[in-house]
């Protein structure tokens, strides 16, 4: 009898502890036995209020034990390396995370698992997860709530898995993705609330999928080092580029998107609506062969005026000091050229073919 007692008593005590609140001070598993005993320890655990770590070397090969989990209150790491674990099936119930997901894991191939994750409350980082080729098994997440981080995943060919998208609220950083060659897979992202930074993507050559991001929830612009990138005209890109409200920085890229006057010209070349503002200056004629005549706007009357070529080699420069201008550019090799004027508030671009 008393064993018996004590028997209920046990399960009283474990059940009431779990519906008091699941691990407050989170859980970190390091073998495939606390995995799979997780439920039988916390049998009423669908909602973990701390951190949840899976850390560690040893033979973790699934997570199916973690499979009652419909939401983390903190953060969840997925970090180190287990040769078996390839996938993330377990947490298919999850639905949200409340503060960060951090993946780096060498034997991932993709993020199946995942598949009911709609919300990330902090940052999302993914990185150094060289198995990795495409994020297949997150196309249910549509909101991060802190930034984005893809970073040094060398077997990553594209951002499949992230369709469903639309905000983030902070730093969009994708780089060192060496063979990333498209972000299509990004075209339903609308805003970001940091620094857009596409740095050293040795195989991508176009920001095509980008395209969708207000230009108003950039902070500043990073686009460097990615040798293969020649197209940077998108909408969002150009209409930031045409007003600014931080850092812009282009540069060691292919050629049309090498410095920001080959891209600002690209943008002008095929009509990207914001890339001139309504008080845009008007030159003419155009093609010319001796000289153009400049006419500013009412609120363009100072600042600075340079014509460089595609590759960003400035010919002229001078300062803006009158509502009309006459332009020798007779010495001028034939091809095309940008023209820019910039004050303190505004940029203004456009394109001429000398002839």
């Amino acid at each position: 009898m008393k064993n018996l007692f004590l028997l209920f008593a046990g399960l009283f005590l474990a059940s009431t502890g779990s519906s008091q609140g699941c691990l407050p001070q989170g859980i970190t598993f390091s073998t495939q036995a606390q995995i799979d005993s997780f439920h039988i320890n916390y049998p009423n655990c669908t909602h973990i209020e701390g951190n949840v770590k899976i850390y560690g070397t040893d033979s973790i090969n699934n997570l199916n034990g973690l499979s009652v989990l419909t939401s983390i209150g903190g953060y969840l790491q997925i970090l180190d390396w287990f040769p078996s674990l390839t996938q993330l099936t377990g947490l298919n119930s999850l639905t949200s995370i409340g503060g960060d997901l951090w993946i780096n894991s060498t034997y991932l191939t993709n993020l199946t698992g995942l598949d009911a994750l709609t919300s990330i409350g902090g940052n999302f980082a993914i990185t150094h997860s060289n198995s990795l080729t495409n994020l297949t098994g997150i196309g249910s997440l549509t909101s991060i709530g802190g930034f984005v981080n893809i970073t040094s995943n060398y077997s990553l060919q594209s951002l499949t898995g992230l369709n469903a998208l639309t905000s983030i609220g902070g730093e969009l950083y994708i780089t060192g993705n060496y063979i990333l060659a498209s972000l299509a897979d990004l075209s339903g992202l609308i805003s970001i609330g940091g620094r857009l930074t596409i740095q050293c993507n040795d195989s991508l050559t176009s920001l095509s999928g980008l395209n969708n991001i207000a230009a108003s929830s950039i902070d500043s612009l990073v686009i460097i080092v990615n040798a293969s990138l020649t197209e940077c005209e998108v909408q969002s890109v150009c209409a930031y580029l045409a007003n600014p409200s931080g850092t812009i920085e282009i540069h060691n890229n292919a050629t049309g998107c090498n410095n920001q006057q080959e891209v600002e010209a690209a943008c002008a070349a095929i009509g990207i609506e914001n890339i001139t503002k309504k008080s845009a200056f008007s030159l003419y004629p155009n093609p010319a062969s001796n000289q153009i005549t400049v006419e500013t706007s009412s609120t363009q009357t100072s600042g600075q005026l340079s014509i460089s070529n595609l590759s960003g080699m400035q010919f002229i420069t001078r300062q803006i000091n009158e509502s009309s201008k006459i332009l020798d550019i007779s010495s001028l090799p034939n091809g095309v050229y940008v023209i820019r004027m910039t004050n303190d508030s505004t940029v203004e671009v456009s394109k001429f073919i000398k002839h």
